[in-house]
């Protein structure tokens, strides 16, 4: 058959037959499993965590600034919905809280994009960081659920700072970035 014939299958760019034996399934073949080994891994999860982070922190200050009683209620401490001097000094205080969180953010990618190697030990000692935010929320009686976002935020960092210390390629000067 010619490619203008109906007997003619595309993908393979190879003639078939047109009968009942020769039939084609259309049942795709199961796919082989992907194989990654322990420094893929690590190196998956330090590239993916480390921008996360950096983005994430950057987005939950910029919220701070814009949405302040958002921020707030997120992070388990609602602000009071009067404008009273106390309230307007706890609005202060998440602003503040946006200002760690921008910079935290800004010195994760910075970090992450210049001195790779370097994140082994920022993102080890960043572990406490929501941990902290965890336990002050839990003092204040905060929901469970933001309880539990910090207890979230405080594993992913340490799942970060895990995939640092065991990624290779940062044994290397200049080789944490590539994919």
């Amino acid at each position: 058959p010619t490619r203008t014939q109906p007997g003619w299958r595309r993908q393979q760019n190879t003639p078939i037959q047109e009968s009942a034996e020769a039939a084609v399934p259309l049942v795709a073949p199961a796919a082989e499993p992907i194989a990654m080994d322990t420094a893929s891994l690590a190196h998956l999860l330090y590239v993916v965590g480390s921008m996360c982070l950096g983005v994430g922190l950057c987005v939950l200050g910029v919220l701070c600034f814009f949405l302040p009683h958002t921020a707030a209620e997120m992070y388990g401490l609602p602000l009071q919905a009067e404008c009273s001097a106390p309230a307007r000094q706890d609005e202060a205080w998440v602003l503040a809280t946006g200002f760690r969180d921008l910079f935290l953010g800004i010195i994760t990618l910075a970090l992450y994009l210049t001195q790779p190697q370097a994140m082994r030990v920022y993102t080890s000692c960043l572990v406490p960081l929501p941990l902290a935010d965890a336990l002050l929320a839990l003092a204040y009686q905060a929901e469970p659920l933001a309880v539990a976002t910090h207890l979230g935020g405080t594993f992913g960092v340490l799942v970060l700072a895990i995939a640092a210390r065991c990624d290779p390629a940062l044994d290397s000067a200049g080789k944490g970035r590539s994919a």
